[in-house]
């Protein structure tokens, strides 16, 4: 009996392990506006397949109307060149590796609002088990743009005296998506308030009669702003002078641009000061020509100067006043209603004394520096109030 056998199957090649490059592209922005902005590229690079690559190029596309900006991020590992055609390069890349991520920022000229540009980037690295993903793209829509530039700053409202300095302070932001036009602000001087002093760096600020839309002020310009970008700061000051007590001061600057904007609420900034009766501190720093710690009649105060009193300070918790000195030794000095104590500093030959006529609680005539210090105790004033805090010295010369 013959037998006859069946021959079985040859078993199938298996399929040579073969590297598997994976890109993927991503966007830091996914829109912008129809005047034209930036975003930013990053590419990921990773070998899903079982055996390395061989090197691998990056072709990067981007379409008519967007070009390489500065700014980008290349690490040590790639080799990039941003000129047609831009490429990047990096070593062969073992299986189950990832490369280090790129980000390449790009600028893109102005289109029309609901387009779409398309940005991508295409790996090679010899042969792989598929070329299926070896592209990653991402796209970019336009949205309508918008300008909205404003104070960064807060108004707020101050009680002060007359002569005291207040004034604006603050940065104009572009919170918007498009460049802004150059920007104005205007500032009135009110009634009761006299020049001080304004910004002369970033901006540029003049002052004249008619400049704040016809009145006295100030007009301030500055370039355009890039979305989010900060203007630099602005300040604007003025004394009060010549105002009564009870009257209220607003310094209101508003801001303006030659762009269209979406809201205007953000453009105006006020300082407004309600003037306050101020309380009075004065006195004398006297000589005591005799030395006997009292002061007695006839008695001269200290001239002011470099040879006498330097200065009087009467301070306060966050506030204070330099006195005016008299060529007799008197002073004055005007302060909000409030707690303070009166600092005395005078210069060889004067020193200070202890004296029942003297109001100082403190003294130091050795400091190790030119000037003698001493101070009184702390009394609190209000509006319409005098207080009379006198110190005693004596001359070297006399006596």
């Amino acid at each position: 009996m013959t037998m006859v056998g069946l021959l079985g199957a040859a078993p199938a090649s298996a399929a040579p392990a073969r590297a598997d490059l994976v890109v993927t592209a991503s966007l830091d922005s996914t829109e912008v506006p129809d005047t034209g902005g930036s975003s930013a590229l990053t590419v990921g690079l990773h070998n899903a397949g079982a055996r390395a690559s061989e090197d691998v190029t990056l072709a990067l596309s981007l379409p008519n109307g967007t070009w390489f900006t500065d700014g980008f991020s290349v690490p040590p590992s790639w080799r990039c060149t941003f000129q047609a055609p831009a490429t990047c390069t990096h070593a062969p890349l073992a299986a189950g590796a990832t490369a280090e991520p790129l980000r390449i920022p790009f600028g893109v000229d102005a289109g029309t609002v609901g387009n779409e540009i398309l940005v991508s980037a295409t790996a090679t690295g010899g042969r792989e088990s598929s070329t299926a993903n070896n592209t990653g793209q991402a796209s970019l829509r336009y949205i309508p743009g918008t300008v909205d530039v404003g104070f960064v700053s807060e108004s707020s409202d101050h009680e002060l005296i007359d002569g005291e300095v207040f004034g604006l302070s603050s940065y104009v932001s572009n919170s918007g998506t498009s460049p802004s036009g150059d920007l104005t602000v205007t500032v009135p001087l009110p009634t009761g308030a006299v020049r001080y002093s304004e910004s002369n760096e970033g901006w540029a600020c003049d002052y004249g009669d008619d400049l704040a839309g016809g009145q006295p002020g100030w007009r301030c310009t500055h370039g355009p702003l890039r979305p989010g970008e900060n203007s630099a700061g602005l300040d604007i000051a003025a004394t009060i002078s010549g105002a009564n007590p009870g009257d209220v001061l607003d310094l209101t600057a508003t801001l303006s641009t030659s762009s269209t904007e979406t809201t205007l609420d953000n453009n105006t900034l006020r300082t407004r000061v309600t003037v306050l009766q101020p309380a009075t501190v004065r006195g004398v720093v006297w000589v005591d020509s005799d030395r006997d710690n009292v002061r007695d009649a006839g008695e001269p105060g200290a001239p002011p100067g470099e040879q006498g009193i330097y200065q009087i300070v009467v301070g306060g918790q966050g506030f204070g006043a330099v006195a005016t000195v008299n060529p007799d030794g008197t002073y004055t000095a005007q302060v909000r209603p409030g707690t303070y104590r009166t600092e005395f500093y005078v210069r060889d030959p004067y020193s200070f004394i202890t004296s029942p006529d003297s109001d100082l609680v403190y003294y130091l005539n050795e400091t190790g520096g030119s000037n003698r210090y001493g101070h009184s105790d702390w009394v609190t004033l209000t509006s319409g109030e005098e207080a009379v805090i006198d110190a005693g010295v004596v001359s070297k010369y006399l006596g």
